[in-house]
């Protein structure tokens, strides 16, 4: 089932809402007992199962055959001391299954949110090993695994964030929270339907045209790929962690203004913030992290940005993209070090010379050059998305060919006609505006720089709803952009990171 449908907003939601809060109201009545647990999170595994299999049934036996195996390793990990071999046969279970439906397979059976859900038990599994997690319970572990709002897309809770959680004192109906996690549930639903696939359009029409595209016009599909990719993700995202805040639960932040970043290391501080973190956690410590030097440390660096590109997919275009990533994060640690170094001995001298200058001076000019470090690293990334995107590495290097043969001329006019959103263009006739010559460009470019300022200058929807009140401002804005978000749902669309 997808948030963006019909079924999901105003059939299984609203009644999964009120089904938890009136299986909560009877579980208080088991506070002290261990049937409160029991009820609660019997309930969220039962509609976390339905909403995974509502539009293919056939992934569920995968879903339930891998939990059952992991808390069968957990149990024995428990009771037994050679914990090494069950955390082996775990690990070599999990990736086994990942591998054999993503890269071995036809890729005609690849179960909706496998990586996710795999990621999942694996850190399950490599916190029993280490001993941290101890008296789970199955339907607690079940609950965990198949959380419905996550199970798709993520973001990837780790043990110790979500089963808390789920066991406990119950939390009572918090109206405030529930109108904030509904705001934030809306801004991303409104990120999707109406920013990403809008965007999408114009991706899709400019990847099975790349012979019929200009240096103008491919720039322009690389750019969309490059916004549409983030709306579509972090608004994934925003309504997963909506929906949980208004069940009463919080998943872990997944996007933090990434493309504000100034470098490639500010930017997966803030993209894919659970996937960076389950890397590091769980592969680039174990390989030595930076305790073994500083060589080690860049090598480490480096494959764990391969492993991120072939989790992505099988192609040599992801494993490219990984790698333009990783090269460029260790270049750039490699200069933060050196940098970090003189800054140490040449500290006095710094210092001295900041007195000298004016302070107004110094501002503007480090304004100025913190700009140009993110338009650069904006432009770069731009540039390896192409490699993420593409269906092989001809298809990259064909865009890559026509963007740098510097062969601009006229917009593709059914490029610029993706961006044209009826309600918009039905405004466009009413000014008649549409008989103009370029008319037909004038959604492209509005809606690009509208976008394009909303990722620079906007906040971050998550600190935004925080802070938003219930006034009569803030619900209709609210209720406009949910409307608007509905009545867009004639094109609903699958999210582009549902299949990873």
């Amino acid at each position: 089932m997808l948030f963006n449908s019909y079924e999901f907003v105003f059939l299984f939601f609203p009644l999964t809402l009120v089904g938890y809060y009136i299986v909560n109201k009877i579980a208080v009545s088991f506070q002290n007992g261990i049937y409160c647990d029991a009820i609660r999170n019997g309930f969220l595994l039962a509609v976390s199962m339905l909403f995974y299999g509502w539009l293919h049934p056939e992934y569920l036996p995968v879903l339930v055959a891998g939990m059952a195996v992991n808390y069968v390793l957990f149990r024995q990990m428990e009771q037994r001391e050679r914990k090494r071999h069950y955390l082996a046969a775990g690990l070599l279970f999990h990736l086994g299954c990942l591998a054999c439906f993503k890269y071995i397979g036809t890729g005609s059976f690849v179960p909706l949110g496998i990586s996710f859900f795999t990621f999942t038990q694996v850190a399950f599994l490599m916190e029993s090993y280490r001993g941290n997690l101890k008296e789970v319970s199955a339907l607690s572990y079940g609950a965990y695994v198949s959380f419905f709002p996550k199970i798709m897309q993520g973001p990837i809770a780790l043990p110790e964030e979500i089963l808390p959680q789920l066991t406990g004192k119950v939390k009572q109906t918090d109206w405030e929270r529930v109108y904030r996690n509904l705001y934030l549930f809306t801004l991303g639903l409104f990120k999707k339907v109406l920013i990403a696939d809008t965007l999408g359009k114009a991706v899709d029409f400019g990847y099975t045209n790349i012979a019929a595209l200009n240096s103008g016009d491919a720039l322009i599909v690389m750019l969309s790929y490059t916004l549409q990719l983030y709306f579509d993700f972090s608004g994934y995202c925003d309504m997963a962690m909506g929906v949980a805040g208004m069940l009463g639960f919080e998943l872990p932040l997944n996007f933090n203004a990434p493309y504000k970043a100034s470098n490639i290391i500010e930017f997966w501080k803030g993209w894919h913030i659970t996937l960076t973190r389950f890397f590091t956690r769980y592969l680039y410590i174990p390989l030595g992290g930076n305790r073994k030097g500083r060589g080690r440390t860049y090598v480490n660096y480096l494959i764990v940005f391969l492993v991120s590109g072939v989790w992505h997919g099988a192609g040599w275009q992801f494993i490219v993209w990984g790698m333009m990533h990783g090269i460029l994060y260790v270049l750039t640690k490699m200069w933060m070090d050196a940098k970090q170094e003189r800054t140490k001995t040449d500290r006095k001298h710094t210092l001295e010379n900041e007195i000298r200058t004016g302070s107004n001076v110094r501002y503007a000019g480090r304004k100025a050059v913190h700009a140009l470090k993110v338009l650069l690293t904006f432009l770069y990334v731009n540039a390896t998305w192409i490699f993420f995107r593409a269906p092989s590495l001809k298809e990259a290097f064909g865009l890559f060919r026509t963007i740098f043969s510097f062969q601009f001329g006229k917009i593709n006019w059914n490029l610029a006609g993706c961006f044209n959103l009826d309600e918009f263009w039905y405004v466009i006739k009413v000014l008649k505006l549409d008989g103009w010559q370029y008319g037909q460009y004038l959604l492209m470019i509005l809606i690009l720089t509208a976008v394009l300022l909303l990722v620079f200058f906007g906040r971050n929807a998550v600190d935004f709803v925080k802070k938003v009140k219930p006034d009569a401002v803030h619900v209709v804005f609210l209720a406009v952009l949910f409307v608007w978000s509905i009545l867009s749902f004639s094109g609903v669309s699958s999210f582009l990171y549902v299949n990873f």
